[in-house]
């Protein structure tokens, strides 16, 4: 194997130029929020689907959804002289969607890390669509009480417009038939618990918990399969 100083200078330009070519620089809400305010010439740019938007988005975005076969021609409409903002729901479009316009030459591109989640569990303004839900959702007391007195709880936290979210649903329903007698399944909708998410202190989804006997004892953030599910629940239904 090559180990020379040479070997390891190629090594180390080739992943800095990697990052310079193909990378997007991610911030914080409140960075991200700060540096649209003192940038000129900026775009902030909402790839989120039409039915996501009607509910709340960030001031004076431009929507282009993702998932719309015309969505890469829409981006070249974009002046390249622009400082681009880019977010979606948790980060997922937004980061693929920053990628593809770092290789279509767009220079200046930030990406919103967690998305509009993280944006409102820091608290900053939205614009409330026709179908915003202003329910606050359950308390962390409520959540609590859900789980009292149940042997062992997986706990499911979901939102509609999350792909993986919707992946794991034929395997937490079966398992909710299936292992009836080992596990209870909770399905909490996310978008409608915010505040429940702050206090449990995760911000991604899909978001799984497992309590047992009242205490928490398992939390893994995205997607999970059925398999690996089940092990985790035979490990702390046995335990």
């Amino acid at each position: 194997m090559n180990t020379s100083p040479l070997y390891f200078f190629f090594i180390l330009f080739g992943f800095l130029w990697n990052l310079l070519c193909f990378g997007q620089e991610k911030l914080s809400a409140k960075n991200f929020q700060k540096k649209i305010s003192t940038t000129q010439n900026a775009l902030l740019l909402d790839v989120r689907t039409p039915k996501e938007i009607n509910k709340s988005y960030i001031k004076n975005a431009v929507f282009m959804d993702f998932h719309d076969s015309l969505f890469e021609n829409n981006l070249k409409s974009i002046d390249t002289a622009k400082t681009i903002f880019v977010y979606c729901a948790i980060g997922v479009r937004s980061h693929d969607a920053a990628m593809l316009l770092k290789k279509l030459g767009y220079q200046n591109v930030y990406d919103l890390k967690g998305g509009i989640i993280n944006w409102k569990l820091a608290n900053l303004p939205i614009v409330k669509g026709k179908d915003f839900d202003s329910r606050s959702g359950m308390s962390k007391a409520e959540f609590l009480n859900t789980i009292k007195n149940k042997p062992l709880v997986l706990i499911d936290f979901y939102a509609p417009w999350c792909a993986p979210c919707q992946i794991m649903v034929p395997a937490l329903d079966s398992i909710a038939t299936e292992m009836k007698d080992s596990v209870t399944i909770v399905k909490i909708n996310a978008d409608e618990n915010l505040n429940l998410m702050k206090e449990l202190h995760f911000n991604s989804l899909p978001y799984i918990m497992i309590y047992k006997n009242d205490v928490n004892v398992f939390r893994q953030d995205g997607f999970m399969d059925r398999h690996t599910m089940e092990m985790w629940i035979r490990k702390y239904y046995h335990n």
